[in-house]
């Protein structure tokens, strides 16, 4: 009976499938698309190991207690002092290889990767470059493979990768190489491509990262560096034991297939599977989206056999036989929807997939995986909800007034008490239940969170048909059309509770998600640190290319100021570095720089010893800084008298006055949080001349800092030149506390000081546009491949587009719920509007009925979407706004913002445009029929 049904009554049938499969459809496409971009433990080993047994990492100093992953380690009991590692037999510098081979009893193959700034033409690029022994790269695969092309034979050729060429790496050609080493970056070599390939870095079981370039070994002493090991036997647990007293971190395959042979285990718990949690919050978010849109189809549908059903039952059908055929038909209805919305989402997520690896070759995909135990999980939820959503209207079945129907009297019966006293106490312990819970541990209180937000559903949903019944009481104050409506609806609130369910469940999905975000960005509006003053550029690239991009910078347009930074320490070097300290009197040499003499913690700013120093990085706002004259008079705007004085080797400061009033940094090093609230150290002023001390550092055998000696401190004298508040502001970078003395760089080598660039800032005189922003950092990034140009404009949402997608699809489906929930009541109203036409009632005032209804039903639904969503919506801004200090100290916020204006304007809106479509969609007079009252 259901099956024919559905083929008799095609167009509703239609509807319910929408409706039902349109959520499946997304759910399915998502977790196609989420499976597939998610790589587990059977396909990520392949791509860390190749055909070995594992890799082995270089050994240690000292030895290892390490867990499956060697970059995850157990604590050592007592002091958590490790011992030292136990000597590899025949290890030395160069040696390696042979020496793990022996211990090991195994053939090994060497892998190594390090960062590198690759050139191609003027195009600079930071990558990742993996070099491996390519003397059987059947062994190295899938880790290492040739996709077109030949091997490299040697450190001059290498293969890309389509990361590489994603990145803006050419196919072919030469490139210039310059790879990281422990002391800056190695000379550049040049580099042959000689084909396309694949590498990936992998340190450990849970870190895999595309390579740009692949090459042999790379030599560099910043290069990591590890040996898949081949043998016949594999790694066991009591094999990696073994090799972590020699401090070797070890990944076995064997070992991660088999956790079950690992006797160490990690020292706090792990949480439980976050998969398992989303999964199950998508399907019970399932369950009702999809029981609330489809219950306007379901509750027509029974209305529409009320007269097939009376006959059932004059004829001596029971009350249940009635229900198992409106439940036959959610049953069909629901399988038919889950089976199309399924088949499309899987699909669409396949074709997502597909898309995404072409658009993207670069992004780390695993195999096409469809995962079938969701997608059978999503459509079981989708007819599950189908089959709940049929049950309400055929709850009324058990009371059917058999004569009245066959009469073509159909009208609700009266209101039971207990069913909104029932509504009204699970709205009041829903909402007390959400509320607590947003003040309790997020993760502990999640379950009473989403019990809570389920019982103010169920409770509005029980609440409706006495909103319908006082609303029609109370109508006699409405105009004419919204009168029939409001009475209309209270008569009928079998057939309108569906529609206002259906309305409400996305107005309430739209309340929760505004509020959410509304909290989101007020935290991080609250959270975020402007990097420089707002409207001034920060260049952000490897600090031995800033003085390059300052010249890029500059070409970009006349009027644009850079200016770079300059740390005066030398970082390539220890033994034999020359400092610059301010002298405070009564502090000797030892208390002006313990980091550098005699320990190594930091002083604080507030030390009666902390001085300004040219390696003063340690105490934020205490660096001594260089920088070009012409640079600085130019982005500074430098009067004419303080150009001079720096030209002749004074050295620049803050006026004291200004920003005596002002707090010194935080002694913890955290950031600035305003920059123009910032404070510098001090220097100490006689007669406008400051005193420094300066000497070459030493360290003994062990590297330990040795003091200076008394000979051995010179002493300088510089005169002091002060810059306004305004001025000196502009020098602040929020990271570092912003320097505290400045000179140029002509008086910086003068004094025997080594330059290294740090901080590129730019700014303009009538401020920087987007469009020059945006056509700077383009040159910017021409020229530096991971450089980034970039104007402090204060806190900026970056996920405008993804947004404006969220809110298209959440207005869609309250749109979409809307339409078809008023179209089908108006389908059932339809005799009312041929009495009425019957009567003399024009198409003016047919139009208005059918609009005051749409509108009526929407606006009401709408409505109380609010108001069930506010309760779910604060208490998750409450979770997103409380804050927690460094001793796990929780502060709730005090106030939470709700952003009415995006929530009233969609709720007035859909309403308006329902109800504007119901009032067109009558168009001509109705067929004029006889009916029985």
């Amino acid at each position: 009976m259901a099956r024919r049904d559905v083929r008799r009554h095609r167009g509703r049938s239609l509807l319910i499938v929408v409706m039902v499969g349109l959520p499946v459809l997304l759910l399915t496409a998502a977790t196609t698309l989420w499976f597939t971009d998610d790589l587990d433990d059977s396909e990520r080993l392949p791509l860390q190991l190749g055909q070995s047994q594992g890799f082995v990492l270089e050994p240690q100093p000292v030895q290892q207690r390490q867990l499956i992953d060697p970059m995850s380690q157990q604590g050592w009991p007592g002091d958590g002092t490790p011992p030292p590692a136990r000597p590899v037999p025949g290890l030395t510098p160069g040696s390696e290889l042979h020496a793990l081979a022996e211990l090991l009893g195994a053939r090994l193959t060497e892998i190594s990767s390090v960062p590198a700034t690759i050139r191609s033409g003027e195009h600079f690029l930071s990558g990742l470059v993996v070099g491996a022994d390519l003397a059987d790269p059947s062994v190295l695969a899938p880790r290492v493979t040739l996709q077109s092309g030949r091997w490299p034979s040697g450190p001059g050729e290498a293969l890309v990768t389509p990361q590489g060429i994603e990145h803006g790496l050419p196919s072919a050609g030469t490139l210039g190489l310059r790879a990281l080493g422990s002391n800056g970056e190695q000379p550049e070599r040049a580099v042959t491509i000689v084909g396309v390939g694949l590498g990936f870095e992998s340190q450990g079981a849970a870190y895999l990262q595309p390579a740009d370039l692949v090459t042999t070994p790379v030599t560099s002493d910043y290069a990591a560096r590890q040996w898949l090991v081949q043998r016949a036997e594999p790694i066991t647990w009591s094999d990696v034991e073994r090799l972590n007293t020699y401090g070797i971190g070890v990944f076995s395959r064997y070992v991660a297939e088999h956790p079950e042979t690992v006797t160490r285990h990690a020292d706090h718990a792990v949480g439980g599977s976050t998969t398992v949690l989303v999964v199950s919050l998508s399907s019970l978010g399932l369950v009702l989206l999809t029981t609330l849109l489809a219950g306007p189809a379901f509750a027509v549908s029974a209305a529409r056999q009320r007269h097939t059903l009376a006959l059932a039952a004059s004829n001596g059908a029971t009350t249940r036989q009635l229900r198992r055929t409106v439940l036959g038909q959610a049953l069909v209805l629901g399988v038919l929807s889950a089976l199309v919305g399924a088949g499309l989402g899987v699909a669409s997520g396949l074709a997502a997939v597909l898309v995404t690896r072409h658009v993207r070759p670069d992004l780390l995909f695993g195999p096409t995986q469809v995962p079938w135990a969701a997608v059978a999980l999503v459509a079981a939820t989708a007819v599950l909800s189908s089959v709940v959503a049929a049950v309400i209207p055929t709850r009324g079945l058990g009371r059917l007034d058999v004569v009245s129907v066959l009469r073509g009297q159909s009208v609700s019966p009266r209101l039971r008490r207990r069913v909104p006293v029932a509504g009204a106490v699970l709205v009041v312990a829903g909402a007390a239940l959400v509320t607590w819970a947003s003040f309790g541990e997020p993760h502990s209180a999640i379950a009473s969170f989403v019990g809570g937000s389920v019982a103010v559903v169920i409770g509005a949903l029980l609440l409706v048909p006495l909103a319908l019944a006082l609303v029609a009481r109370s109508a006699h104050r409405l105009p004419l059309p919204l009168r029939i409506a409001a009475r209309e609806a209270g008569r009928q609130r079998g057939r309108a509770t569906p529609t206002v369910a259906a309305i409400m469940a996305g107005a309430s999905v739209l309340v929760v998600v505004c509020i959410a975000l509304e909290a989101e960005t007020t935290r991080a509006a609250r959270d975020h640190v402007d990097l420089v003053r707002q409207g001034e550029a920060l260049v952000q690239a490897p600090a031995q290319r800033l003085g390059d991009l300052a010249e890029t910078v500059r070409a970009g347009a006349p009027n644009l100021h850079p200016l770079v930074l300059d740390d005066l320490v030398d970082y390539s070097t220890e033994k034999g570095r020359l400092v610059l300290a301010a002298q405070r009197p009564g502090c000797s040499a030892a208390q002006i720089a313990p980091q550098l003499v005699g320990g190594n913690v930091p002083q604080s700013p507030s030390s009666a010893c902390a001085t300004v120093a040219s390696f003063g990085r340690d105490v934020p706002g205490s660096s001594l800084q260089g920088a070009d004259l012409g640079d600085l008079t130019a982005y500074a705007d430098l009067t004419p008298a303080q150009q001079g004085a720096l030209a002749s080797g004074a050295v620049a400061v803050v006026d004291p006055t200004e920003v005596a009033g002002l707090p010194l940094p935080s002694p913890d090093g955290h950031p600035v949080r305003d920059v123009d609230a910032v404070r510098p150290l001090s220097l100490d002023e006689s007669g406008g001349v400051a005193t420094f001390a300066r000497w070459r550092l030493a360290v003994d055998d062990s590297g330990a800092w040795l003091p200076p000696r008394a000979r051995d401190i010179e002493t300088v004298r510089l005169p002091v030149v002060h810059l306004s508040k305004e001025q000196w502001t502009r020098l602040v970078v929020s990271y570092s506390g912003g320097p505290a003395a400045l000179v140029t760089t002509d008086t910086a080598r003068r004094l025997g000081l080594p330059v290294s660039p740090t901080v590129l800032l730019a700014r303009a005189d009538g401020g920087i546009s987007p469009d020059l922003e945006a056509r700077v950092n383009d040159a910017v990034r021409a020229r530096q491949g991971e450089a980034t140009f970039v104007v402090e404009r204060g806190y900026q949402r970056d996920d405008g587009l993804a947004l404006l997608v969220l809110f298209g699809v959440i207005g869609l489906v309250i749109l979409v719920a809307t339409l078809i929930a008023t179209a089908l009541s108006q389908a059932e109203n339809a005799p009312l509007l041929r009495t009425l036409a019957a009567v003399g009632a024009t198409r003016r005032t047919r139009r208005a009925l059918a609009g005051s209804q749409a509108l009526y039903l929407g606006l009401l639904g709408a409505v109380l979407g609010v108001l069930v969503g506010l309760a779910p919506g604060l208490g998750v801004a409450r979770v997103v706004l409380t804050t927690f200090a460094d001793d796990g100290t929780r502060s709730l916020p005090a106030t939470i913002p709700v952003p009415w204006l995006q929530i009233v304007l969609p709720v007035l809106v859909v309403p308006v445009v329902a109800g504007a479509l119901a009032w067109v969609s009558i168009r001509r007079a109705p067929v004029v029929v006889r009916r029985a009252t």
